[in-house]
């Protein structure tokens, strides 16, 4: 795979020029850099139609209402979505007298039925939907078919990925792979000196399952990235200096990265897309629905959720005109269905609660404004504004840490990527990073109250920038001391730790 290193290394090191002036993308090649064939030898997937026309996705499809979900996963025919949602449970181990956990579900979206599966996150479908698996409470990886576990695997990173009816993951330092017919076998081991280690090291595969990424957090703030090759687990370092976060496209094997003050699409064909920030509306970034190009824009405020239309630019696709995209303001894991006929989300029904949100999508003229397609939108958002509080819980996620003893803030997992908003109106007064809760960002409130969100690995906003209750202002990661992707959100009044769910 020495094509594969030749191109990141050519790729990262040497990016494409910045439009610093001009939004239109610019794209450099590496005419010397040869790529391997696929080492998987996949089946060829019959590939989705790519963006080219203005699309929406604006009409509300009622459902019946599923709340608190966080994670959700179409299958392969867009007839079933796999979530992952809050419950609360009664427990006396906490100060609260309750905790939440993930259960997980399977939603029919033609039927409306929701049929319990399990406890666990994470959910992905095998390609021809027969399969799913999905992270469990203890720790493994767990396969179902039908609602029953068929196979219960001691995985070390909770992070896998489906080829055809295969599907891959680590343990340890070993790249393993699990089918019916052969059940768990090893494929390679990785370097001993760079064996991966969770949570202080977080691995994600391309959709194709070819190659990983490897992402080592350290205290001092650094990271130490590595691209690695499925099929023998040879790792290359990925020199992206200043970069904050990155994510493979949900097709194929393209590389997003995104900087303070730009964007990059890297392909594995040698080629790579980047765009200053200002040609966009904003910094929140999304995928179309062929997993192809970047959905590029901002996110309304989210309360409520659901009644006001973003629009998008979509960028980084090959070949021209670029197109732009209208959507919901949705919270939480906004995705398309297989064939791009819907988008999901979840909206806000009160600071805290959250449902999952259906919209059907279809070309036509982008536009922004405001959604009349839920009813109850006046009166969620009445609901609100009486709470006594103000703020709301900044993250589509399950609640697993309380202030209590020496722990100064609420954690809140939530898939890592996903979006961060504002508890309350106020000021961005820092930003950076901090021992302990890696990247930060703190909004100063009225009389003397600050909210602040750690462990982030984007931010939306700078210091000096004014922001609505609501508004996103940074993404999930795992920079600093961390058990996983979530935000450590914690209130000071006057310089003095409160609990952010009294506020």
């Amino acid at each position: 795979m020495v094509g594969v290193a030749a191109l990141v290394a050519a790729a990262c090191t040497a990016p494409a020029a910045v439009a610093t002036r001009a939004p239109s993308p610019q794209t450099t090649t590496s005419p010397e850099l040869t790529i391997a064939p696929s080492p998987l030898a996949l089946p060829t997937a019959t590939p989705r139609p790519p963006v080219t026309e203005p699309f929406r996705c604006t009409e509300r499809v009622p459902i019946p209402d599923v709340d608190h979900v966080v994670y959700a996963t179409w299958s392969p025919d867009a007839t079933k979505l796999a979530i992952s949602r809050i419950v609360t449970l009664a427990s006396p181990r906490t100060i609260t007298g309750w905790e939440e956990e993930f259960f997980l579900d399977s939603f029919d979206v033609r039927t409306g039925e929701l049929r319990p599966l399990g406890v666990g996150e994470r959910p992905q479908w095998s390609a021809d939907g027969r399969y799913l698996s999905y992270w469990g409470w203890d720790g493994t990886l767990r396969i179902a078919v039908g609602g029953f576990v068929v196979a219960d695997i001691p995985a070390t990173m909770p992070e896998a990925r489906w080829v055809g009816e295969t599907l891959y993951f680590m343990s340890k330092d070993e790249i393993q792979a699990w089918n019916a017919e052969s059940f768990v076998r090893t494929i390679a081991h990785l370097p001993s000196e760079t064996a991966a280690e969770y949570p202080s090291d977080d691995v994600y595969w391309s959709a194709d399952g070819e190659r990983f990424t490897l992402t080592r957090y350290s205290l001092d703030g650094t990271l130490e990235r590595f691209l690695g090759t499925t099929t023998t687990g040879d790792l290359t370092p990925l020199d992206l200096p200043q970069a904050t976060f990155t994510e493979w496209a949900p097709s194929g094997e393209s590389l997003f990265v995104q900087y303070p003050d730009r964007v990059e699409l890297h392909a594995m064909d040698g080629s790579a897309r980047s765009s200053s920030l200002r040609a966009f509306a904003g910094p929140v970034h999304g995928w179309t629905p062929d997993g192809r190009a970047l959905l590029m824009g901002r996110i309304s405020p989210t309360i409520p959720a659901g009644d006001a239309l973003d629009q998008f630019k979509v960028w980084g696709a090959d070949g021209e005109p670029q197109t732009t995209a209208t959507l919901p303001n949705l919270l939480g894991q906004r995705v398309f269905s297989p064939g791009g006929e819907y988008f999901t989300g979840v909206s806000r029904t009160s600071l805290y609660g959250t449902r999952l949100e259906l919209y059907r999508c279809g070309a036509g003229p982008a536009s922004s404004g405001a959604s009349t397609g839920d009813p109850t939108v006046p009166s969620r958002l009445a609901a609100i504004q009486a709470d006594p509080r103000r703020f709301a819980r900044p993250v589509a996620g399950a609640i697993t840490q309380f202030v209590q003893g020496s722990h100064t803030g609420i954690d809140v997992a939530a898939p890592f990527g996903s979006v961060i908003v504002a508890s309350d109106d106020g000021v961005v007064d820092a930003m950076g990073w901090v021992q302990v809760g890696g990247r930060r960002v703190c909004v100063l409130h009225a009389r003397g109250l600050e909210s602040c969100y750690y462990h982030t690995s984007a931010a939306l906003v700078t210091i000096g920038d004014r922001v609505v209750r609501g508004q996103p202002i940074a993404l999930i990661g795992m920079t600093g001391v961390t058990t996983g992707p979530h935000v450590h959100w914690e209130a000071k009044l006057l310089g003095r730790i409160v609990d952010p769910l009294r506020q």
